[in-house]
Order: C-alpha cells, then structure tokens, then sequence
C-alpha cells in the first residue's frame, strides 16, 4: 500500500500551498466574524475531511461559539461520490440558535444540504455554510451554494488538508489535484 500511495502523490499535481490556505482561512474568518461574531452561533464540522480546515478556522474566530460534529461520507475509497452515509450526529442543541455547517468540500452538495436539513429539522433559526473547496463544473444549477468559501476549484478529484484520496494523505499541508483520478486501482 505504501508504494502505492506514494504513486498517488507523485501522479498529482499540488494547485493550493499551506501559505494560500492560511491566508484564505484568516480572510473567511473574518468575513464570519462579520456576519454572525456576535450571535453565539453552533459550529458544526463535517468529518473527516473537515478536521484540519475547522481546527485552523477555529482558532481565527474570536467570538463565542459552541462546537460539534457530524460524520458523514459520499466516498469511501473510490474518487466518485456515492450514497451518503451518516455515521454520527452533532448532540448540541441547535434549537433557536445560529449554525455554521463548516466542510472540506462543496462538490454535488449532499453532504451539507444533508446537515443543513438537520440543523433545520432540530429548530435552528439560520443555517450558514463555509467550505474550504468550492468545486465547479457540476453544471448543477439547484445546488447549494456555500455562504463562505475559501477556494474555488475547477471539477477535479482533490486531497490533502484533511481531504483524502484513498483513505490516505489527510495530513499534506497543502492541496493536490489527480492528474487521472480514473486510472487509480485500490
């Protein structure tokens, strides 16, 4: 497995450094701040993928919140999306309170469309999202769109910072993209 996650990441090509995400993390955080700083809002993330993109944001908010998660997957192993599983759900009261869904990648939407159904569902009075990845070319023109989004990316199969590829390479500091996601064999 080692030769062949090390194949993975010779065969990818690295589009976002750590610097870039540092700094678009900081500028998402401060767009957030501004809008819901001063509600006390419930912070949700999305795991796995979301882990590193929560951890740096939260530590940019400087402003009351209260923190959970969901556990979610569309991918399992494969670099196509699926049927969404739900593994978990946040134990926070969210009833008559402020939700930031917080997520590693916008793709089709299901996932947060799916947590924001659940905010809603458990009384949540207003329901925001923020993504690391905004990823385009669905040409899905229903889709969710998030409320904040560090980085917008062309409709390619991507991994690092907490995204992975293969139940591998979570923790790259910085973002690669497959050259040939179909030709992985796992």
């Amino acid at each position: 497995m080692t030769s062949d996650a090390e194949e993975i990441r010779r065969a990818a090509e690295k589009i976002i450094t750590n610097d870039e995400i540092q700094a678009e993390i900081k500028r998402v955080a401060n767009e957030i701040e501004g809008s819901i700083g001063n509600l006390c809002p419930v912070v949700l993330s999305i795991l796995n993928g979301s882990i590193c993109f929560s951890g740096q944001l939260l530590t940019e908010l400087d402003f009351a919140l209260e923190y959970d998660v969901f556990s979610m997957s569309r991918y399992g192993s494969g670099t196509t999306g699926g049927e969404l599983k739900h593994l978990s759900y946040p134990t926070v009261s969210v009833r008559n309170r402020t939700v930031l869904v917080l997520d590693d990648i916008l793709d089709r939407g299901a996932t947060i469309e799916s947590a924001k159904r659940w905010a809603i569902g458990n009384g949540a009075t207003q329901v925001l999202t923020a993504v690391l990845i905004d990823k385009k070319g669905q040409n899905l023109s229903n889709r969710i769109k998030p409320n904040f989004a560090c980085f917008t990316v062309s409709d390619a199969f991507v991994f690092g910072f907490g995204m992975d590829v293969g139940g591998m390479w979570r923790n790259l500091r910085d973002i690669y993209a497959l050259r040939n996601p179909t030709s992985l064999s796992y």
